[in-house]
């Protein structure tokens, strides 16, 4: 499932996904500005989140940082 949201001004395109074990991923990007993460920062790929909602928050989440800067 692909969210638009806003922050700080800036379009952040969220993506969520259902892995293998059913817990859910999910990664941002945020058009015109590049970040060598590809939004998987800070999540454990083995795990996941148990609900796309949570996924979904803490990607919002690590896009604001992303952007508000050091």
């Amino acid at each position: 499932m692909t969210e638009t949201c806003y922050a700080k001004g800036q379009k952040v395109i969220l993506v969520t996904s259902q892995i293998k074990n059913g817990k859910w991923l999910c990664k941002f990007s945020i058009p015109g500005f590049s970040h060598l993460d590809g939004g998987l920062r800070g999540q454990d790929l083995s795990k996941g989140y148990d609900t796309e909602w949570e996924a979904r928050t803490n990607a919002f989440q690590r896009a604001k940082s992303l952007l508000e800067g050091p």
